[in-house]
């Protein structure tokens, strides 16, 4: 039987391959940390997400269209599911807190809202922040 023979590599390419292994250090704490940056980077986007649907504790967030502004404080609003707090609703009135933020939102019948509200006294619904949405 015959041995076999493996081919040996020239000197040169042994040190080429040491030199491509062996990387400097600051090249060894790249990758670590580009990992960590889009870590967080990504943690920080989901938060903002878990933050535009439940605003903080005592607040909802209220989907839906804009009917009519029923008074100075008052608007009606057809809403979709307040996860946690109420089914869709035809139409429901909303009290502002204040006309100037009604004033600022300048709603038309048919705009789409994001509405921020807070739950008080005789089952209503305080607006705490308006926002239109496309």
């Amino acid at each position: 039987m015959r041995e076999r023979v493996w081919p040996v590599a020239p000197e040169r390419s042994v040190t080429r391959a040491r030199r491509l292994v062996s990387l400097p250090p600051t090249s060894r704490w790249a990758v670590p940390v580009l990992f960590v940056l889009l870590l967080a980077g990504f943690a920080a986007g989901i938060w903002g997400t878990y933050r535009d649907n439940f605003p903080g504790k005592g607040l909802y967030r209220v989907t839906g269209a804009f009917v009519d502004r029923a008074g100075e404080t008052m608007i009606l609003v057809k809403h979709d599911v307040v996860p946690g707090l109420m089914p869709e609703m035809n139409s429901m009135v909303f009290f502002a807190e204040s006309k100037e933020i009604l004033d600022r939102a300048e709603l038309r019948p048919g705009d789409r809202v994001r509405l921020t509200v807070r739950p008080i006294r005789d089952d209503r619904l305080l607006v705490v922040e308006i926002r239109k949405v496309r």
